[in-house]
């Protein structure tokens, strides 16, 4: 059984697509669906039911197949970073999962630094909600995951590593744009821009007004939107007002940046986490990846 044929049904059963898996794997998809159907021949079994334009699905000898794929592969990858720390190097592959906000702001800065110091560290990084990452953290899918809301779960570990305040955006020919502060009732007057239910950014905005006895009005709710990015670019052009990343304003040129006003009486700020299963955290490369972590959030503070 070669290990090449279960990353990539592993990479198919993630992703529910032959299409994207061989996008992330950089094969053709005429490769990939060959790849999966050497296995099945292998093992005398159908893995994957394939009907029209929809999403792959698992069988059950698929599931089957899935858990002993990850177990399989993580356990190889486990043993090539330990015989490489025998020879004094960190070395392997870091299976990440994140949250929009420190998937797109926050991972990137991290792995670009832990990896100046070891150059034969690889990462491959999942973006998608909360629940999700924590999710692949507990099934083992991943290694570590990182989120922007605290979660709580069996034999989970949390670490903050970064602070993040979420603002109100406006477009620049908003009237709120010239104006250092203005009223939640006025807030409530225009359109808003937010991001779906669950999210972290959204979580942190529901907390913080429920604190103060506010809510948000589903009726004032003009669009809402799966990702940060999404969220900026509908508020610049001109579809409403929304609450964003403060990290995420800041990543952007100063010359494209979106006008920010400040609402009285109301703050939102919150926490980005790492979090992992201590009992998983066995490798070499997954104990330093912590300890930079650590190190490296510290130093932000």
């Amino acid at each position: 059984m070669r290990l090449a044929y279960l990353r990539t049904f592993v990479e198919v059963a993630q992703r529910k697509s032959f299409s994207a898996a061989a996008r992330v794997l950089g094969l053709t998809q005429p490769a990939v669906s060959q790849q999966v159907r050497r296995l099945e021949e292998e093992l005398g079994v159908r893995l994957l039911l394939r009907e029209g334009r929809g999403p792959v699905i698992l069988t059950e000898s698929g599931k089957m197949v899935l858990d002993f794929a990850r177990s399989t592969l993580a356990a190889y990858d486990a043993l090539r970073a330990e015989l490489r720390q025998l020879e004094g190097e960190i070395a392997g592959t870091l299976r990440l999962a994140a949250s929009t906000t420190p998937g797109e702001y926050l991972v990137p800065q991290l792995l670009a630094a832990f990896r100046a110091q070891h150059p034969r560290v690889e990462a491959q990084v999942t973006v998608s909600d909360t629940a999700d990452v924590v999710q692949r953290v507990q099934s083992g899918a991943c290694d570590l995951g990182f989120i922007g809301a605290p979660v709580e779960g069996p034999g989970l570990v949390l670490e903050r590593v970064a602070a993040d305040e979420i603002v109100l955006a406006v477009y620049p020919e908003h009237p709120f744009a010239g104006r250092e502060k203005v009223t939640w009732d006025e807030v409530l007057a225009q359109p808003l821009i937010l991001r779906e239910e669950g999210s972290g950014t959204r979580r942190t905005v529901e907390s913080a007004l429920a604190a103060r006895g506010k809510e948000l009005p589903r009726e004032k709710v003009a669009l809402t939107l799966g990702s940060m990015q999404a969220v900026i670019q509908a508020i610049r052009d001109g579809l409403g007002i929304g609450f964003v990343s403060a990290l995420a304003v800041t990543r952007v040129p100063p010359a494209e940046r979106l006008p920010v006003v400040a609402i009285e009486g109301l703050k939102f700020t919150r926490e980005l986490f790492i979090v992992y299963e201590e009992l998983h955290v066995t490798t070499p490369l997954l104990r330093e990846f912590v300890a930079f972590a650590r190190q490296w959030a510290r130093e932000r503070e």
